[in-house]
């Protein structure tokens, strides 16, 4: 006897099968309800589950795509304004360094990237 396990209806047979064996010592009447439910409730779990990892993967992608934009933008220069007279630029002999002065700018000017970025910066 082969197991089918790669398609829907294999493992709703194997299921059932081991079920069966399972429910041998009990009434007929109770066993075939009993055995419709377990099954019901286990099909149930499955959709279950794979609506949740559709869900989180779903997330994971938009995430991703989000970072990367982010990476981007962060990468190009053609987003990034030119220094402005309120950056001062560090010379070191191996590179250089630029590091912003913010004037006073309420918070709310302020996009969010830039609040996370200075965060991360802080660290």
């Amino acid at each position: 006897m082969s197991i089918d396990l790669d398609t829907t209806e294999g493992r709703k047979k194997y299921l059932s099968e081991k079920l069966d064996d399972l429910l041998d010592g009990i009434n007929d009447s109770y066993g075939t309800l009993l055995m419709e439910e377990l099954l019901t409730r286990l099909e149930l779990t499955v959709k279950d589950f794979n609506e949740e990892m559709k869900t989180l993967c779903d997330q994971l992608v938009t995430k991703e795509k989000e970072r990367q934009q982010l990476l981007e933008m962060l990468k190009s220069t053609d987003g990034l304004p030119a220094p402005a007279a309120g950056v001062q630029v560090e010379a070191t002999p191996q590179n250089a360094e630029v590091s912003p002065v913010l004037p006073e700018e309420p918070e709310e000017n302020v996009p969010e990237w830039e609040k996370k970025l200075a965060k991360l910066e802080k660290k």
